[in-house]
């Protein structure tokens, strides 16, 4: 009944040969599948009752009625990426500006251009690392497609400034 009132009694199916490799379960088991066509991937959640399991760890071996499940995410994300890519809606970065330096020990130099972007409603980030390559820091900007970095070294500093570039 809750199915049909909630129109989703076509998507759920009884399989009662489905059996589980796992001797702790207890009672029913249940699979959920991905049957839309497009992706062989089988199982994507799977779990079942098993009431014993927990009184093998307890002192006193207290049975224990329980329910479980596991959701395979890698598996849900791939099907998802998937199925983005196909839909062309591949979400690039939010994040506006990279800020990246040039140079030793600037960690908190970027720490504080960054902050300066937040304070104006700009969504940016910096490398944590103390000393990063400026290579690492560009491939970074340009695999996540953030569209500006914001680029400075100890010269630039001394003047005040960043320079600003249009990735």
């Amino acid at each position: 009944a809750y199915l049909a009132a909630m129109n989703t009694l076509q998507h759920v199916s009884f399989d009662l040969s489905l059996a589980r490799g796992l001797d702790y379960y207890t009672g029913v088991i249940y699979e959920a599948v991905l049957t839309d066509g497009t992706s062989q991937v089988g199982s994507i959640a799977a779990g079942g009752r098993y009431d014993n399991l927990v009184g093998m760890f307890s002192a006193a071996g207290v049975q224990t009625p329980c329910v479980g499940v596991s959701i395979g995410i890698e598996r849900v994300f791939t099907i998802m990426e998937k199925k983005a890519e196909q839909l062309n809606i591949l979400q690039s970065s939010n994040i506006q500006v990279y800020v990246a330096s040039i140079g030793s020990d600037l960690i908190c130099e970027r720490m504080r251009v960054a902050q300066s972007l937040w304070a104006a409603n700009i969504a940016s980030e910096y490398s944590h690392l103390d000393n990063p390559k400026f290579k690492k820091q560009l491939d970074e900007a340009l695999e996540r497609g953030i569209p500006f970095m914001v680029v400075f070294g100890p010269e630039e500093l001394e003047k005040g400034a960043v320079k600003v570039k249009n990735m």
